[in-house]
C-alpha cells in the first residue's frame, strides 16, 4: 500500500470512528497530517492562540477600566444595576471581570438562591438569582473553598480554565474534518469572536461552551450516554437544551436516510433528542420546587424584562416600525437579518450536526431573547469561527494565502473586541452598555 493510500485508510478510520462520511473530507494528505499532529503536541496551537488572545484582551481590560466609574456609581446609576453584598473585587482588572452579571453570580457563590421570592411594595417580583443557573457560581464556590481564594480570583480561574479546554475540545471536533490548520483556524476564529472577552470575565460562557462541544463530539463519536450525561450539566449551565432536541432529530434523519447510521443509532439519537427537550425544563421545575411558586423563573425573567410576553420578533417590528413601509419593511429587515445571520455562521460548514445545531440555535435565539446588543455573546456558543476559513480554499496549492485572510479578520475582530471591552465590559460615563 502507498504512503497516499495509507494515509487515506487512516483517514477513513478515524471518521469511521467519529460518525463522519469520508467522501465529504479534505484531501487525504491534509487530514493525514492533521492525524499526525495528535499523536504529539497537537494542544499547543490552540492553547498558545488562547492565551495570546487572553493576555491581549487583558491589557485592554486594564487599559479601559483606567476611564471606568465606581462599584458604588456603578450599583447607583438609576438603582438599574445589581452590586451583591458578598464582597467588592480591588480597583482595576478584577473589578471589570466581575461587573454585571459577575455581581450576580457572586451573590450566588456566597449566599446561594432565595426560598422566597423577593417583591417590591406593590407585589411584583423583583430581580433575583433564579434568573441564572447555578453550575458556574458552584463550581467558582468549590474552588473557592478548596484554594481559599476571593469570588473574583476564583471566578477568572475557573472561566479562563473552562475556556481552554472549550478550545481543546473545539480543535478536537475540527481537526478530523480539516486538518491540523483547519481546528487551529477554528480556534484563532472563536478566540477572536467579538465578545471572546467574556472567556476571562465572570460569566458562564466559558463552561457552557465547553460543555457543548463535548455533548456534540460524543454525539459525532458515538458515545451517547456521555453526551446525555454532559447534557444534564449543560441544563444547569444555560437554557440551550432545547435547540439540541431538533438538531439532533434532523441529524439522525439525515444520517439514517443516507444510510450512515445503523438502527441502534437512529433510536439513540430519538432518545438523546428527547432527553435534551425534556432537560429544557429542568431548571424550570428546580426553581419552581424550591420556592413554591411553578412560575418563578418567569416571574424572575419579567423582573428584568416586562415585555417578556411579547414574541421579541414582534417586539423588534414594533420598535422599528418607523422605517419605509412601516410594519412590513420592518417585518423584510427582520426576516434578511436572521437569514443572513444564519447564511453567515454557517457558511462553509460541512459537517451535518454542527450546522443544523448552529442553525437551531440561532433560531432559537431570535424567537426567545431580545434582539439587542446583549446578546451577542449568546452567538459564542453558536461555533462563530469562520468556516469559510477552515476548508482549503477551491483549488488550494498553499496556505498561506488562507492563513493571510485569517490572521486580518483575526487582527479586525481584535479591533472589536477592544470596542466591546471600552464600551460594554467597562462602565465608563461616556456610554454603559450590557456585555
Amino acid at each position: 500500500m502507498g504512503t497516499h493510500q495509507m494515509a487515506r485508510q487512516q483517514v477513513d478510520d478515524q471518521a469511521l470512528g467519529a460518525g463522519i462520511a469520508t467522501r465529504d473530507l479534505p484531501d487525504a494528505s491534509s487530514s493525514a497530517a492533521g492525524s499526525i499532529a495528535l499523536t504529539g503536541r497537537w494542544w499547543l496551537w490552540p492553547l498558545a492562540i488562547y492565551l495570546v488572545t487572553r493576555a491581549l484582551n487583558a491589557v485592554m481590560i486594564v487599559v479601559a477600566g483606567r476611564s471606568s466609574i465606581t462599584l458604588e456609581e456603578f450599583v447607583g446609576s438609576g438603582h438599574k444595576h445589581f452590586g451583591t453584598f458578598a464582597g467588592t473585587a480591588p480597583p482595576g482588572y478584577l473589578t471589570s471581570v466581575t461587573r454585571w452579571d459577575g455581581q450576580w453570580y457572586w451573590e450566588i457563590a456566597a449566599h446561594g438562591y432565595p426560598s422566597v421570592l423577593p417583591t417590591d411594595a406593590n407585589g411584583n417580583v423583583e430581580q433575583n438569582p433564579w434568573a441564572f443557573f447555578p453550575l458556574y457560581p458552584y463550581l467558582v464556590r468549590g474552588v473557592m473553598f478548596v484554594t481559599r481564594l476571593d469570588f473574583p480570583v476564583s471566578a477568572t480561574l475557573v472561566s479562563l480554565t473552562c475556556g481552554a479546554a472549550a478550545m481543546l475540545v473545539l480543535y478536537r471536533v475540527v481537526q478530523p474534518r480539516y486538518g491540523h490548520l483547519g481546528g487551529t483556524l477554528a480556534v484563532l476564529g472563536m478566540t477572536t469572536f467579538v465578545c471572546a472577552p467574556v472567556f476571562q470575565m465572570a460569566y458562564a460562557e466559558g463552561l457552557a461552551l465547553l460543555l457543548l462541544l463535548i455533548s456534540l463530539w460524543s454525539v459525532l463519536a458515538r458515545r451517547y450516554v456521555l453526551a446525555a450525561i454532559v447534557l444534564l450539566l449543560l441544563a444547569f449551565t444555560r437554557g440551550v437544551t432545547a435547540p439540541l432536541a431538533p438538531a439532533l432529530l434532523l441529524y439522525g434523519a439525515l444520517m439514517w436516510r443516507r444510510g450512515r447510521i445503523r438502527r441502534k443509532d437512529a433510536v439513540a439519537l430519538v432518545l438523546l433528542a428527547t432527553w435534551a427537550g425534556l432537560l429544557a425544563f429542568a431548571w424550570f421545575v428546580t426553581a419552581g420546587v424550591v420556592t413554591g411558586r411553578w412560575n418563578t423563573y418567569v416571574l424572575t425573567q419579567k423582573a428584568w424584562n416586562p415585555e417578556l410576553t411579547v414574541i421579541p420578533v414582534v417586539r423588534f417590528i414594533a420598535r422599528n416600525s418607523d422605517v419605509a413601509g412601516g410594519q412590513i419593511g420592518a417585518s423584510v429587515i427582520a426576516i434578511a437579518w436572521a437569514a443572513l445571520l444564519i447564511w453567515f455562521l454557517t457558511k462553509g460548514q460541512k459537517e451535518p450536526l454542527l450546522a443544523l445545531w448552529t442553525g437551531m440555535y440561532v433560531a432559537y435565539l431570535l424567537a426567545v431573547t431580545d434582539w439587542n446588543w446583549s446578546n451577542v455573546r449568546y452567538y459564542l456558543l453558536a461555533l462563530p469561527v469562520l468556516w469559510p476559513l477552515v476548508a482549503p480554499f477551491r483549488g488550494e496549492r498553499s496556505a498561506r494565502p488562507r492563513v493571510l485572510v485569517a490572521c486580518v479578520v483575526a487582527a479586525v475582530s481584535l479591533a472589536m473586541q477592544w470596542w466591546y471591552i471600552r464600551y460594554c465590559v467597562t462602565i465608563s460615563p461616556e456610554l454603559v452598555q450590557v456585555p
